[in-house]
């Protein structure tokens, strides 16, 4: 799994463009238990995240604050971890 992101400051003020992501896997190929709290996951070329509350969206060539870029590393960091574990389970 791969993100990309270019770093851009703008009026002193740094921002992240999402340039890229892949082998992200798509939310149909995921557990319905990872998708219920903290993931990550790919839609329509869209990359999708959550920290347990509410979806955000990132699309190709957007940018985001580095508040959100931080967030965003952390819940992808997490994410592989929670989703090794299910799958872990899962195999029994």
């Amino acid at each position: 799994m791969a993100l990309e992101f270019t770093p851009v400051l703008k009026n002193g003020i740094r921002y992240y463009r999402f340039e890229a992501f892949e082998n992200v896997a798509s939310r149909w190929e995921l557990p319905c238990e990872y998708i219920s709290g903290l993931h990550f996951t790919a839609w329509e070329g869209v990359l999708l995240y959550s920290a347990g509350s509410f979806v955000r969206k990132v699309a190709v060539g957007s940018e985001i604050s580095e508040k959100e870029y931080l967030e965003l590393k952390k819940v992808v960091e997490l994410g592989k971890e929670r989703l090794k574990e299910i799958r872990s389970r899962q195999r029994g």
